[in-house]
């Protein structure tokens, strides 16, 4: 079975998608601008999603499209009418390559490390249609840093007919492969300006 499922895995182009097209409100300024390393946040997660991933794409709305048009990175512009959220990344993803594997990060998530990485992909299912992590709650899924199986394309597309727009939901209803993260912290997400400074007094 271990080698059925390695075979599965080699075979599936695993792309990478790094959500930015969101709309930043609570932090009142584009978060995949955010500098807490030696790069912005969107070419920081890049970095570590490269080695991981056969091509990295950046998850952008069509004004973004707009605006990184010259920027040299492979762009997915949000494709799905009326669906607000990341949700409509990762479909635009799969609406792009329905046969690719997506590993999928969002932007603000600024204490990732290659650790984490390393275990969600070791720990990898190719059977089940999604693998990730449990939350910082340690009772659900995290959807905003986990690994999309083509086989999920189709269970996605039914969903969103039935009015679910939860990409968490998603995961608990699609019966995904969650796994302990190797360090909790690393899943945080940063949305507002109180808790990047308190990352900042913390580091």
């Amino acid at each position: 079975m271990e080698s059925e499922t390695s075979n599965v895995r080699n075979a599936v182009v695993l792309n990478g998608l790094v959500l930015i097209g969101g709309r930043s409100t609570r932090m009142g300024r584009d978060k995949s601008l955010l500098t807490y390393h030696e790069k912005n946040q969107r070419e920081h997660m890049t970095d570590l999603l490269s080695p991981y991933c056969d091509t990295v794409f950046w998850s952008v709305n069509k004004q973004q499209a707009l605006e990184l048009a010259d920027s040299g990175q492979p762009l997915i512009v949000d494709a799905i009418d009326n669906l607000v959220g990341p949700l409509n990344g990762i479909m635009s993803a799969f609406k792009t390559q329905p046969g690719a594997a997506w590993l999928v990060v969002a932007c603000d998530m600024p204490l990732l490390t290659s650790r984490t990485f390393d275990a969600l992909l070791a720990g990898r299912n190719s059977a089940k249609p999604a693998t990730a992590f449990y939350d910082s709650d340690g009772r659900f899924p995290e959807p905003l840093l986990a690994l999309w199986e083509p086989s999920v394309w189709p269970l996605l597309q039914e969903a969103v007919a039935a009015g679910r727009y939860s990409p968490r939901q998603m995961l608990m209803l699609t019966d995904a492969h969650l796994l302990t993260p190797p360090d909790v912290q690393e899943l945080l997400n940063i949305n507002d300006p109180v808790a990047q400074v308190a990352l900042k007094h913390q580091g």
